[in-house]
């Protein structure tokens, strides 16, 4: 499969919501990705955030919003990546960041968890403690929540277990934007690997999130250097980014540079020290 359709979601958090109108929200922004042809959706970190205390944030892992989740990608059809929301175990003894991934039957496929937390999240929630690699239709893909996009093992594993496309629903408040933009393409250009990364919208907790989603690829005939193709959402408005991402591209250029790297390093570690 050459080209895969994607949509980003760029989520405008609004605290006073309920969960319901939260919920019908977020699907009329799904239902508009979908309109558009996006067979992969993506939803940004907390998108399902309200005013209250953190544990009043949390939610079951079969929660409203993971069933909310269920019903639209069945409903459209869709790939759906849920995100990021904050749930608690079956005993309610453990507190989790999870990322739900459905197939367009509604069929929670696969669940990833943040694992590197970032300053207050480490004194209320458990970090993962893998990457899950998701089979679709269209190729393999791996998520990065946030945080995670910073550690460059995390692309490297993926572009080393054949993955064609990193998903990366974020939080990222205005502050953060210009260093979260220089890691996501030198994330993509250490690994050739297109990015769909998706921030919030909205001012709340003193804090200003001003969305810039970024979708990345790699433009054609461009293989020495290697070019990177750039869609950015504006700044501060709540919209659907959504274009095409081409795989083969990023495959062919992947494939020279992990060939590349692997002589390399072959050299390297075969030298005593």
């Amino acid at each position: 499969m050459k080209d895969v359709r994607i949509g980003l979601i760029q989520f405008r958090i609004d605290p006073e919501r309920s969960t319901e109108k939260t919920l019908y929200h977020a699907k009329e922004l799904i239902e508009r990705a979908s309109k558009e042809g996006a067979q992969i959706v993506c939803l940004p970190e907390r998108w399902n955030y309200k005013k209250g205390t953190m544990d009043e944030n949390l939610e079951a892992y079969s929660g409203p919003a993971m069933k909310f989740l269920s019903n639209i990608s069945a409903e459209l059809g869709i790939y759906l990546i849920g995100g990021a929301i904050w749930v608690y175990n079956q005993n309610k003894t453990e507190n989790h960041i999870i990322c739900g991934i459905f197939n367009p039957k509604g069929d929670l496929i696969e669940v990833q968890r943040k694992l590197h937390l970032y300053l207050y999240e480490k004194s209320f929630f458990i970090p993962g403690k893998e990457l899950k690699i998701i089979d679709t239709s269209f190729g393999k893909i791996g998520v990065a929540i946030c945080f995670d996009m910073t550690f460059p093992e995390i692309a490297r594993y993926y572009a080393l277990n054949n993955v064609d496309l990193i998903v990366s629903p974020v939080l990222i408040r205005e502050e953060g934007i210009e260093n979260w933009h220089i890691y996501l393409k030198a994330r993509a250009l250490e690994n050739r690997m297109p990015i769909g990364a998706v921030n919030c919208i909205g001012r709340f907790s003193d804090r200003n999130y001003p969305g810039v989603s970024c979708l990345i690829d790699f433009q054609e005939g461009h293989e020495t250097p290697s070019k990177l193709n750039v869609r950015e959402a504006p700044f501060n408005e709540e919209m659907v980014l959504i274009d095409n991402i081409n795989l083969d591209t990023a495959r062919k250029l992947r494939k020279k540079r992990l060939a590349e790297r692997l002589e390399i390093d072959n050299k390297i570690l075969s030298k005593k020290i």
